[in-house]
C-alpha cells in the first residue's frame, strides 16, 4: 500500500469517527422543526446558503438534492453549507427544487423526518446586497446603533457608520436610490446632528431643522432622477402601556410632506400636504416619477387620548419634475379608514404594477403593532388582498421592493415578538406571494437567541457602497451645516 492511499484512508476514518453514521433510526412522518422555518420557501440563485438548525437535536446528518443532480451533505450540530456548493446547486436547479432530507439524534435516539421541498425560483434576485439599520429593541436612549451592508449571496456584513463614531447620535432612516447606492439621505439627532445627503458621493450636511418648517426632515424617498427628495416632518412622540399587551405606541402630534431640492437646497412645502387638519406621512414617489404616493389621516384633538382612532388612508398626487411642483388635486387610492384600519408605507413596484402597503389597527408606525400585515393593490384593477403567505402572528413592515418587482424585503417580529429580523419573498406576476424566509445567517441559533439588535429600513442595493464610514463620520463631526430655504405653494 503507497504512503498516499495509505493517508487517505487514514483521513477517511477520522472522518467517519468525527461524524458517526445512524446505524438505527426512527421513520418520523413530520417534517424536522428547524430554525430558521425554510420548510416549503421559495429562494434565487444569489443568496447565502440557508443554514439552520433543529434545537432538540444533538447532531444532525442533512442531504440536499437537486431534481437535476447535484447533491451537498452537511454534518454537525447544525445545518451548513459549503458556500460555493451551495451555489453550483442553486444555478443546477433554477427554476426548479431541492429536496431537504434530515436525519438528527434526539434524546439518543436518531430520527429520519420525512423530506421536505426548497423551491429555486426562475426568477434571479437583481440585485447585490441589503442595507439597514440594526438598533437595539429599546426606547429610553439611542444605544448602540448603526447603518450596514450584507452581500446577499454571502453572509459578509460591514457597518456603513456606527453611532459609537460620532456621539452616539441617532441614526434614522438610511435610504439610497435603488439605481445608484452612492446617492443616498438618512438624518441624524444628537450634538452632531444633521440632514445627511450624498448624491453619486458627494456629501452635504444640512442643518437638522428649518425653523419656518418647525422639524427635521424623515423618512425620505428619492425621485427616481436623483433630483428631488421627498421628506415628511414628524413631531414624533411615544408613549409606554403599563397594563396592555403592547408596550409602547409611537405616533404623530404634527406631521406634513415636503420636496426637498438639492441642487438649490430649497424645501418646497405645497399646502395640500400641509393641511392642519390632516397628518401626512411616508411619501414615495412612483418609479416614472409622476406621482408621489403618501398616507394621511384626519387629525384629532388629544391626540394621545384619541390615539386609537387614527387611521390612515394612501393617497396620490401628480408630481411635475419639470418644475418640482405638485398637481392640484389628490386621489385616495386604499380607503382602509372606512373599514377601521389603518394603511401606511405605501411602496410602489418598479414595474408600476403593485402597491404594497402596511394594514394594522390605527396609527402609522406598523412596527410595533402585533396585528401589522402586507397587503397588495394591484394597480391596474384596483384589488386589494392580504400576502398571507408572507404574513405571521406578529408585526409586518418597512418593505422594500427589488429592481425586477419579483422580490421584497421586510422586517418581523414572528420569532419572539421583540427583535425585528428581516426577511424575503418571492412576488409573481399578478402579485402573489411566496412563503418568506429570514435572511439566512452564518450562525442560526446563535442569531436567533442571541442577537441583541433589530433590524429596519431594510433598502436593495445594486453594488457595495464606496464612501468610507471614516469619511462620514468627519463630515458629520465638523461644525459645517447647510441651511435650507422653505418655499410655500398655496392652493
Amino acid at each position: 500500500m503507497n504512503l498516499r492511499l495509505l493517508l487517505l484512508l487514514i483521513i477517511t476514518a477520522l472522518l467517519n469517527a468525527c461524524h458517526p453514521r445512524p446505524k438505527h433510526t426512527a421513520e418520523v412522518s413530520d417534517y424536522p422543526h428547524i430554525v430558521p422555518d425554510y420548510v416549503g420557501v421559495t429562494i434565487p440563485t444569489g443568496i447565502a446558503p440557508l443554514h439552520f438548525a433543529m434545537p432538540e437535536a444533538e447532531r444532525m446528518e442533512v442531504e440536499l438534492s437537486g431534481t437535476r443532480g447535484e447533491k451537498l451533505h452537511s454534518h454537525g450540530t447544525y445545518a451548513k453549507m459549503d458556500l460555493d456548493q451551495w451555489h453550483q446547486l442553486l444555478s443546477a436547479n433554477r427554476g426548479d427544487s431541492l429536496t431537504v432530507s434530515v436525519t438528527a439524534l434526539v434524546n439518543g435516539e436518531w430520527r429520519r423526518y420525512r423530506p421536505f421541498p426548497i423551491y429555486v425560483s426562475a426568477d434571479t434576485l437583481r440585485a447585490w446586497g441589503l442595507t439597514y439599520r440594526l438598533i437595539p429593541p429599546g426606547y429610553e436612549s439611542y444605544g448602540q446603533m448603526g447603518l450596514y451592508e450584507r452581500e446577499l449571496r454571502s453572509f459578509s456584513e460591514r457597518p456603513l457608520l456606527e453611532n459609537s463614531e460620532i456621539s452616539r447620535g441617532c441614526i434614522n432612516c438610511h435610504t439610497p436610490l435603488p439605481s445608484e447606492p452612492e446617492t443616498f439621505t438618512f438624518h441624524v439627532r444628537g450634538p452632531h446632528g444633521a440632514t445627511v445627503v450624498s448624491r453619486k458621493g458627494t456629501i452635504e450636511m444640512l442643518a437638522p431643522r428649518n425653523e419656518a418648517l418647525g422639524g427635521s426632515m424623515v423618512y425620505p424617498y428619492w425621485h427616481p432622477t436623483g433630483s428631488y427628495i421627498a421628506y415628511s416632518t414628524n413631531d414624533t412622540h411615544q408613549n409606554f402601556y403599563s397594563t396592555h399587551s403592547r408596550r409602547i405606541e409611537v405616533y404623530d402630534n404634527h406631521s406634513d410632506i415636503l420636496i426637498y431640492r438639492p441642487d438649490s437646497h430649497q424645501i418646497l412645502l405645497d399646502s395640500l400636504l400641509a393641511r392642519p387638519d390632516r397628518l401626512e406621512s411616508y411619501p414615495t414617489f412612483s418609479p416614472d416619477g409622476r406621482s408621489l404616493y403618501y398616507c394621511t389621516a384626519q387629525r384629532q384633538d388629544s391626540i394621545w387620548k384619541n390615539y386609537s382612532l387614527i387611521r390612515y388612508d394612501i393617497c396620490r398626487i401628480a408630481f411635475h419634475p419639470e418644475t418640482g411642483r405638485l398637481g392640484t388635486s389628490v386621489d385616495t387610492l386604499v380607503h382602509a379608514s372606512r373599514s377601521g384600519h389603518s394603511a401606511c408605507m405605501p411602496r410602489i413596484s418598479p414595474d408600476e404594477r403593485f402597491l404594497l402597503f402596511a394594514l394594522c389597527d390605527y396609527g402609522c408606525f406598523p412596527i410595533w403593532h402585533p396585528e401589522a400585515d402586507l397587503w397588495m393593490m394591484d394597480l391596474k384593477t384596483n384589488h386589494t388582498f392580504p400576502l398571507r403567505q408572507a404574513n405571521s402572528q406578529d408585526a409586518e413592515s418597512f418593505h422594500a421592493w427589488s429592481p425586477d418587482s419579483r422580490w421584497i424585503v421586510f422586517t418581523s417580529r414572528r420569532t419572539n415578538g421583540l427583535y425585528t429580523e428581516l426577511y424575503l419573498c418571492h412576488v409573481d406576476s399578478i402579485g402573489h406571494a411566496s412563503k418568506a424566509f429570514c435572511l439566512p445567517q452564518r450562525h442560526p441559533v446563535q442569531f436567533m437567541t442571541e442577537t441583541p439588535y433589530s433590524f429596519n429600513t431594510p433598502d436593495f442595493a445594486a453594488t457595495p457602497l464606496r464612501s468610507s464610514s471614516k469619511e462620514l463620520r468627519d463630515r458629520i463631526m465638523k461644525a459645517e451645516r447647510i441651511p435650507t430655504e422653505l418655499q410655500m405653494q398655496q392652493h
